[in-house]
């Protein structure tokens, strides 16, 4: 998936086309219009000087628009910055565009994907801008950049703290504008979840994407119309929760991966299943089986909560399988791809609570011989600090601001 725009939608009190020289030197090259505001002469300006116009209800044709979340963990309903509304385990939640778009990206695979989320008031400090930006970015989209009433007054008025946010911003988006080749890389995975997305699927499929990704297990999507046999390379394990049995055709492509050694995680509504009770192993929701050299679990109720269905998930492939593996990372998003030619890899690293003053760890499978840590306020990659493991390698990461990626190398 790939993007030759990087939009912004222009602020409807930039009316004189001087604003244009706001965008000097950056990545914005498309512009989104309101429908109905005046802004004829900076539209005829802007399209002289060879930027892209719409209207923001009509993008450009071949791109496919998301409405997404403004990213970040999610603040109470009090507003107070240092109070965070958290999950079962205690881990703040966090909004994230990731599986969104990669599903909208598998879904209509020729189209660029965009994220429309507007500035939402709670999270309106200048870091949230870049990671609006990197949110989307490191899946391969790009965020419709959107700004805040304030913000625009501040830029268009030339105040020094709103033209600092606006450099990190711009920033922020050079930095992924010049590494398109990156979004030609290949997401690595650990569990496939296969389903149409859609109809009566639609709920439970959409938050398990949401809920595994929040766990850092690597995963890939599958859509049930469009199965190879390269669907499941390097798989460890597929998930299928769709309310409808699989058709035969599917059924049997699942159960070979499953028979070559591979594990299926399904429940009551996938119908009989072959194979023999596994002895020794034992689950409180799933019932376990043996079919060839894999395993089958099967889920003793109907799935009904995504959350538990998504941890359950890892806890049945197991944790030795992991691609990666955070420690003091805190609120962290990772998302791990391979080049075509598999001789280099990035793995992304999203922090939504801020900057991380301590030291994040990371475990990544693989055996790799170099690594370069790229973070979006320097041109140049730093070294990192690499402990060369068995069957992976382990990076000790500086203290981190909102966005990083590293580059291993085999």
């Amino acid at each position: 998936m790939t993007t030759k725009w990087t939009p912004m939608r222009w602020p409807d009190a930039w009316k004189d086309p001087s604003a244009l020289g706001l965008l000097k030197g950056t990545a914005i090259n498309c512009l989104l219009i309101e429908k109905g505001v005046d802004l004829g002469p900076v539209v005829a300006r802007a399209e002289q000087e060879g930027f892209k116009v719409a209207e923001v209800a009509s993008p450009p044709s071949g791109v496919t628009v998301v409405e997404g979340e403004w990213p970040g963990v999610k603040l109470t309903e009090s507003g107070a910055l240092d109070r965070a509304s958290a999950g079962p385990t205690g881990v703040p939640w966090v909004d994230s565009n990731g599986w969104k778009i990669r599903l909208t990206a598998a879904l209509y695979p020729e189209t660029d994907v965009w994220v429309d989320a507007v500035p939402r008031k709670l999270r309106l400090f200048p870091g949230s801008y870049v990671l609006g930006v990197a949110d989307a970015a490191t899946h391969g989209s790009r965020w419709i950049i959107s700004l805040d009433s304030q913000l625009a007054a501040g830029i268009l008025g030339r105040r020094p703290e709103a033209l600092g946010t606006w450099k990190k911003l711009t920033g922020a988006a050079g930095f992924f504008a010049a590494r398109k080749g990156w979004s030609d890389y290949l997401p690595e995975a650990v569990v496939g979840i296969i389903s149409d997305f859609s109809g009566t699927n639609e709920f439970m499929t959409h938050e398990i994407l949401n809920l595994v990704a929040r766990t850092n297990q690597q995963y890939r999507i599958i859509l049930k119309g469009k199965v190879s046999e390269s669907s499941f390379s390097g798989l460890r394990a597929v998930l299928y929760a769709d309310d409808q049995p699989p058709a035969p055709a599917l059924r049997e492509q699942i159960l070979a991966f499953v028979q070559a050694g591979g594990m299926l995680i399904t429940g009551p509504k996938w119908g009989q299943l072959p194979g023999v009770p596994a002895k020794g192993n034992e689950h409180p929701r799933y019932d376990l089986r043996v079919l060839g050299k894999g395993r089958l679990a099967v889920a003793r109720p109907d799935f009904e909560d995504p959350y538990l269905v998504a941890n359950d998930s890892v806890i049945l492939v197991s944790h030795r399988y992991d691609l990666v593996r955070f420690w003091n990372g805190g609120a962290v998003g990772s998302y791990f791809t391979m080049d075509p030619g598999r001789k280099r890899a990035i793995l992304q690293m999203l922090f939504y609570a801020g900057a991380r003053f301590g030291d994040p760890t990371v475990r990544v499978a693989g055996q790799y011989r170099t690594v370069k840590l790229w973070v979006l306020d320097q041109a140049s990659p730093r070294q990192v600090e690499m402990e060369i493991l068995k069957d992976a390698v382990e990076l000790h990461l500086p203290p981190i601001s909102q966005y990083a990626a590293v580059e291993l190398e085999v």
